[in-house]
């Protein structure tokens, strides 16, 4: 059986020593979701903002589809060394740390698919 793939190449995001948001990121198209390679990082959560436009303003991404109400998609405090694939619903998104990377810059990993 051969699968195809509705989806987009790998793209990086940067998120600067100190800073703990990304520079906008094109998908190439909308996706249904995106995943994300999460290098080692310092202890932070991780989760994705999308962006209706490119240099637009960047929205949190919400799940609203939770018995408890509306979750915002983001992983719990790690180190990283992780892949997780997150709704998505965007061209343009940035990744966000919970807190600033101190150690170093880092470089994350997307890939839109539907």
């Amino acid at each position: 059986m051969k699968l195809t793939f509705d989806g987009s190449e790998w793209e990086s995001a940067v998120v600067a020593k100190d800073g703990t948001l990304s520079a906008e990121v094109d998908l190439g198209a909308n996706y249904k979701y995106v995943t994300v390679l999460i290098p080692t990082i310092d202890s932070a959560t991780v989760s994705v903002q999308g962006l209706k436009a490119s240099g637009g303003t960047a929205y949190p991404i919400h799940d609203w589809r939770d018995a408890d109400g509306t979750v915002l998609q983001a992983t719990t405090a790690g180190t990283g060394g992780v892949a997780v694939t997150f709704k998505c619903g965007f061209q343009f998104v940035k990744v966000l740390c919970g807190t600033a990377q101190t150690t170093a810059e880092v470089t994350f990993y997307l890939r839109g698919f539907n």
